[in-house]
């Protein structure tokens, strides 16, 4: 099922390109950061002077941070032209031209990415949900990463939305049915469909991409984000983001968050769930 047209997409990114890096201002999704941070810190398993994809990567926020943290070149890779404009200002403004670089291309075909020519693969904040194909993409991803090569993979999830539905009130009973059978999402006129995902419905992707998939984490499973943590530009600051501002409240946050993360059975209670996953190594 197609969720967008080619137009859709481009009048959805261009303005949201600009306005994309202060959504995360909120202190909740400073927290989430944090967590997703730490678990690419514990599990891509990549080395300084290793090749890292972002697929998906959007205005490069997280390809400038994993230059700088972990000492890799990254590749952002992404099918809007407006956010890798957006990319190529970030990333001069972090000075690091030398070893971020930017692709246009869609991850469902992108012949612009050479076969196994990265080590390690992340995708950050739901860049799965807007897929038309996944398993396309799932495909792309196995291509391009070398054997042995691992990949972190982030998307919206199922139960969430789920969740969010049913508790507003404001659902009918076929609009929840829809949802949990599709697995598509839809929040406003203002915002795309989306597609939503269970663990399982990655790991078989995964799977049927020819990769093993070896852990999902949920993002964030404890501190839920309040209605207000998705209303950029903000206009109120959310219960959760408020306590989150005091240092010692969002330490304490993190640290419950990265022990959830560890939690197998957990993973479900994400706002969004976390793949990792890994290419075979080549056959001898």
């Amino acid at each position: 099922m197609a969720l967008m047209t080619q137009r859709q997409f481009e009048d959805f990114f261009e303005p949201y390109a600009g306005d994309v890096e202060g959504f995360y201002e909120a202190a909740y999704w400073k927290l989430s950061d944090e967590l997703v941070k730490e678990l690419i810190r514990r599990h891509l398993g990549v080395a300084p002077g290793q090749r890292v994809l972002d697929a998906g990567g959007g205005t490069g926020r997280w390809a400038v941070w994993a230059a700088e943290d972990l000492g890799v070149s990254v590749t952002v890779a992404d099918k809007s032209r407006r956010m890798l404009e957006e990319a190529e200002k970030i990333i001069a403004a972090s000075g690091a031209e030398h070893k971020v670089t930017r692709t246009l291309c869609d991850l469902q075909d992108a012949p612009e990415l050479p076969d196994e020519s990265f080590d390690a693969v992340i995708s950050t904040y739901g860049v799965l949900s807007f897929l038309d194909d996944p398993a396309a993409a799932f495909r792309t991803l196995h291509r391009v990463l070398r054997p042995g090569g691992q990949a972190l993979l982030m998307s919206h999830s199922l139960s969430t939305a789920l969740a969010s539905k049913v508790n507003s009130g404001g659902s009918t009973v076929a609009e929840l049915r829809e949802l949990n059978e599709q697995r598509i999402v839809r929040w406003s006129e203002h915002v795309p469909p989306l597609r939503v995902y269970t663990a399982d419905d990655l790991r078989s992707l995964a799977a049927s991409a020819g990769l093993e998939a070896q852990r999902v984490f949920g993002v964030t499973s404890v501190v839920a984000p309040g209605p207000q943590d998705f209303g950029y530009p903000y206009s109120e600051i959310s219960a959760v983001s408020r306590a989150l501002e005091d240092e010692e409240y969002f330490a304490t946050a993190l640290a419950l968050e990265i022990e959830a993360s560890e939690r197998t059975e957990w993973s479900e209670r994400g706002t969004n769930l976390l793949l990792k996953a890994r290419k075979p190594d080549a056959a001898v």
